[in-house]
């Protein structure tokens, strides 16, 4: 494949890295087309001849980018040769390092994103709940409570209500980090 066709395949993930890097240092609102095009080094009509908006983008790199990772905690749960509490551990240790890895695309931004944009986007925010938060809690977090339940490891009276709660904090984890850390220096590395 020629340099200038491997350029063009590669447009779209560039375009949604440039967009999803602003959209958590600025804010969706403030980050303009004219900005994306500037990050990704192309023309603003380039953006426009992959994606129709700012919306489409956002929604595109939610979904593209981010919502495929969770794979990589699915296949944790799968080893069940290994005891419930070390795979839970390793559980944790995924979504830390995916939220603050410095070489990829670091998501400790994503939660307040959402938050701060589940008004105005509505379906990506049911979308995101529905693809992210909720298997991560029911399929993930749940399912290794219950197997160290079962092996007796753990001790929890509502398995459901625990891992609401761990993931509730893990997420304002991700919050303080990537908005608040700076001024506290106290954040916790929770691997």
């Amino acid at each position: 494949m020629s340099s200038r066709r491997r350029q063009k395949a590669e447009r779209p993930a560039q375009l949604l890295e440039a967009a999803f890097a602003l959209f958590l240092e600025r804010g969706f609102a403030a980050t303009r087309i004219d900005d994306i095009a500037e990050r990704a080094q192309v023309s603003k009509g380039t953006v426009y001849l992959y994606y129709p908006s700012k919306e489409a983008l956002l929604t595109a790199a939610v979904e593209e980018l981010l919502l495929p990772r969770l794979a990589n905690l699915r296949q944790i749960l799968e080893l069940a040769e290994q005891p419930a509490w070390p795979r839970l551990r390793q559980v944790f240790e995924a979504m830390w390092t995916l939220a603050v890895d410095p070489q990829g695309l670091a998501v400790a931004g994503l939660p307040k994103l959402m938050i701060s944009e589940c008004g105005n986007f509505p379906d990506l925010a049911r979308r995101f709940v529905e693809r992210w938060i909720a298997p991560m809690q029911d399929e993930v977090l749940l399912g290794l409570v219950q197997q160290g339940l079962a092996s007796g490891e753990f001790q929890v009276d509502d398995p459901a209500y625990q891992v609401r709660v761990i993931v509730a904090g893990f997420v304002f984890q991700l919050v303080w980090r990537h908005s608040l850390a700076e001024f506290d220096g106290r954040g916790l590395d929770m691997r």
